[in-house]
Parts: structure tokens; C-alpha cells; sequence
């Protein structure tokens, strides 16, 4: 199958699969116990994790990673995504480093009392419900490995780690977030409410905003306009619909369809009726 090139510990191993041409990372129980650098590895061990190293990853190159991370916390990550393989099927493994070197700095702050406060960890939450799931079943495993408590303002980093491994970078998944905690802001500010994070309406707002960036990220357009018709009976909701798909567009620096505003605002107005009561009328 291959030969060895390096030994992490006895649970990891790398070996060069030279069929294929590859370089892979090997994690399983003892699977480098014993072993040694040039010795050949027939097959690959069935109860194992397999992932394959790129040579860069989005936290740099892999081998400075390696060189520079415990094997631990690539343990601790290839175990979170055998949960997440469980939940969704098949997913990118291509997270492993950049989780695992998450989690290890994670950890350095905690130990040194710098926690890193994420003001967007309730709107991952509530945006990729099942991904932070994992986030925190993946938390009591850090916790079981290492001591050391993650908070949930952690969880929610790790569970854009999961998303991307679902299609969206990690980068892409906060950016959603940070637009819709502003897009949320801006409803509250405009209309002059305070919208309950916990509300139904809230909630079908989070979740129609998260199918909108997503519409936007595959340029997939609505096929029924209701611009006119809101615009007509809503007027005040189209205004700050309207506001917010100009802003998101100057973020993205992209179009966004103007269907899209007539949607937004029929949430918008749903919103402002939940929270406003007879005080929320047009």
C-alpha cells in the first residue's frame, strides 16, 4: 500500500500510498505502535480513520500544522467528524486540520484566560442547528481528552468548521451570520422593537435570510414576485427589506435579485406585527 514517512504517535501515522500517489494521514488505536520510518504498510487498517493531506489547507501549509499541533486534537477532530459522518453521510474530510488547529489554539486560550468571545455564536446556532449539535457532542469529547471545558462561543466556531464540511467555508458560513445578526439589528433599529431571539417569528426570519444567501451563493432566483404587492401593502418593511439587500450586496460586492426584497419584507412585517402587537400596523 505504502511506506511510512512519519510516526505521530502510536495512534497516528503518515504514510506516501505510492499507487495513487497520495499522502495519508492513518488514525486509529496502536496503528504507530512498534512501527517504523521506510517500514511498508500493506493494507489499511478497517477500524482506522483514512484522510488524505493536501499540501495546504486553509490554515496554511499542512506541514507546518503537523509539525506544530499535538496528535491529540487531530484525534479529538477526526472523532467529531465520524459523528458528523454519522448525522449527514459524507462530508469534506478536509477539515480535520483546520478543526484540529482550531481546537488546539481553543485550548491555549483557555489555559492562558483569553477566550475569545463570538457575538454571533446564538445565530450559528439557531442557522446550522444540527451542525452545532455535533459542535457540542464534539465538545464533551474535548473535554473527556483534555480537561478543559469549551464554552459555546467555541461551539459555534467548530460549528462552522462542520457546516463547511458540508459545502460552505468556513468564512462563507460566518459571513451569513455576521449578516444576518445585522440584518436582525437593523429590523430592531428601523422599526424600533426588540425581537426575541427565542420568537417563531425570529426564527422563520434566521431561517429565511440563510436561504437567501444561499439563493445569492447559487444565483438561483424566485420565480414569483412579490415586490409590488408588499411594497403596495407594507411599505415600511419594504423600505428596510430594501435597506438590507443593498447593504448585503456592498458586502458580498454582488447582485442580488430585486425579487428578493419582497420576500425579506413580507418577513419583516411579520416580525414587526409578532413584536409590535396593534402598535405594528402599515
Amino acid at each position: 500500500m505504502g511506506k511510512i514517512i512519519r510516526i505521530l504517535n502510536h495512534n497516528a501515522i503518515i504514510i506516501h500510498d505510492l499507487k495513487n500517489k497520495r499522502v495519508l494521514l492513518l488514525l486509529g488505536k496502536g496503528i504507530g505502535f512498534g512501527k517504523h520510518i521506510n517500514e511498508t504498510v500493506d493494507r489499511l487498517p478497517l477500524d482506522g480513520q483514512i484522510y488524505e493531506l493536501k499540501q495546504k489547507t486553509s490554515k496554511g501549509d499542512t506541514k507546518d500544522i503537523l509539525r506544530n499541533i499535538d496528535p491529540m486534537y487531530l484525534e479529538i477532530s477526526s472523532d467529531i467528524i465520524a459523528l458528523a459522518e454519522k448525522e449527514f453521510g459524507q462530508i469534506d474530510r478536509n477539515i480535520l486540520l483546520p478543526m484540529a488547529d482550531h481546537i488546539a489554539f481553543a485550548i491555549v486560550r483557555i489555559k492562558n484566560d483569553k477566550n475569545i468571545a463570538n457575538p454571533f455564536a446564538n445565530d450559528i446556532r439557531l442557522l446550522y442547528p444540527s451542525e452545532y449539535r455535533i459542535a457540542k457532542e464534539g465538545c464533551r469529547i474535548i473535554y473527556d481528552r483534555t480537561g478543559y471545558q469549551i464554552d459555546d462561543d467555541e461551539a459555534g466556531y467548530i460549528t462552522l468548521h462542520i457546516h463547511s464540511a458540508l459545502g460552505e467555508r468556513v468564512d462563507e458560513g460566518m459571513l451569513v451570520a455576521v449578516i444576518v445578526r445585522e440584518s436582525i439589528a437593523q429590523v430592531e433599529t428601523e422599526c424600533g422593537i426588540r425581537i426575541d431571539d427565542n420568537s417563531l417569528s425570529y426564527n422563520r426570519l434566521l431561517t429565511h435570510m440563510k436561504y437567501l444567501m444561499a439563493r445569492i451563493r447559487e444565483k438561483e432566483i424566485l420565480s414569483l414576485d412579490m415586490g409590488e404587492y408588499t411594497k403596495s401593502h407594507f411599505p415600511y418593511s419594504y423600505d428596510v427589506a430594501e435597506h438590507i439587500i443593498e447593504r448585503i450586496a456592498r458586502t458580498i460586492n454582488q447582485d442580488v435579485p430585486k425579487v428578493e426584497i419582497g420576500y425579506l419584507a413580507m418577513h419583516i412585517e411579520r416580525v414587526r406585527q409578532s413584536e409590535m402587537g396593534d402598535k405594528g400596523g402599515t
